[in-house]
């Protein structure tokens, strides 16, 4: 199987079928595989993906053409003006969405669209017909279920309410069920270097006893704190329970917790979550930053 397009679509179809014994190629036009993700990330799970036996092939060129052949297809492509070609019994294309709405005749109800088909909405989940109100994917932003309840909840308290409940900016965990998993939260170490002075703190799971113990040793938890602050502006993980993990940060950052502050509470030993509170415990020694166990 082709797999053209590494974001976390691709990334999952490869990952799926590589576990069902098909022999998979992954082509990502860019420097890396999923390339929103923290570049640590990105590293880790290219690193993953090539020793389960997936061929990721990255910066691979241009697409010129398909064809037909005797048992599938062949994809030609070419890079710095090298031919080459590669060959399958068939290609998956996830280089992106594109909304299915052209059907629904908006434009008669004055709702409008944008370039790539999906309905334009405010804070308030209200479209540019002020009585009609929009959520989940047909909106285009984070298209994933948990988003999608939240919108859906604006919208139809705004449509009976009036436009009184804004959207906002949500802290949003996501994750993707890949081998290995991998999960974030918050701003990437670029995005985070652009806004605050920061520090970052990174735990192994091979350093870890929940991981050792089950064999699942590939990965690592990360933390990005604000220097000043001391508030958790990221989250990053590979490995097993990535999404579990990277909601426990998500649920701190919603809170307002600084880093130290996690170390206040006695998670369970041992588990996979312990790795956030480990990592947690280097951004506060590196902060030099102390624990209070009785601060209410």
């Amino acid at each position: 199987m082709l797999v053209i397009g590494g974001g976390d679509t691709g990334a999952q179809v490869a990952s799926i079928f590589n576990a069902f014994g098909t022999k998979i190629q992954l082509f990502q036009t860019g420097p890396r595989i999923l390339p929103i993700a923290d570049e640590d990330v990105s590293a880790e799970m290219a690193s993953a993906f090539r020793e389960s036996g997936i061929n990721v092939r990255e910066q691979f060129g241009t697409i010129a053409s398909f064809e037909k052949t005797a048992t599938g297809l062949r994809m030609n492509f070419s890079k710095d003006g090298v031919q080459d070609y590669a060959e399958a019994a068939l290609a998956v294309v996830a280089v992106g969405w594109v909304a299915n709405t052209s059907g629904l005749n908006l434009a008669a109800v004055g709702v409008e669209l944008n370039e790539r088909g999906f309905v334009k909405v405010d804070d308030y989940m209200q479209t540019s017909s002020s009585h009609v109100f929009a959520a989940g994917d047909v909106t285009g932003r984070l298209m994933l279920v948990p988003q999608a309840l939240q919108e859906g909840f604006v919208a139809a308290t705004n449509a009976v309410q009036g436009p009184t409940l804004p959207y906002g900016n949500p802290v949003s965990p996501v994750g993707s069920f890949t081998d290995p998993e991998y999960a974030q939260v918050g701003l990437t170490e670029a995005k985070a270097r652009e806004k605050s002075d920061i520090i970052t703190a990174i735990v192994r799971f091979d350093s870890f006893a929940r991981p050792i113990i089950d064999g699942r040793k590939v990965g690592f938890c990360k933390l990005i704190v604000d220097r000043n602050t001391h508030q958790i502006l990221g989250c990053h993980v590979v490995g097993e329970r990535s999404v579990d993990i990277t909601q426990i940060a998500a649920i701190a950052m919603s809170a307002g917790m600084r880093v130290n502050d996690l170390l206040s509470i006695p998670l369970s030993f041992p588990t996979y979550s312990g790795v956030l509170v480990r990592a947690a415990a280097d951004a506060a020694r590196q902060l030099k930053l102390e624990v209070s166990w009785n601060e209410g």
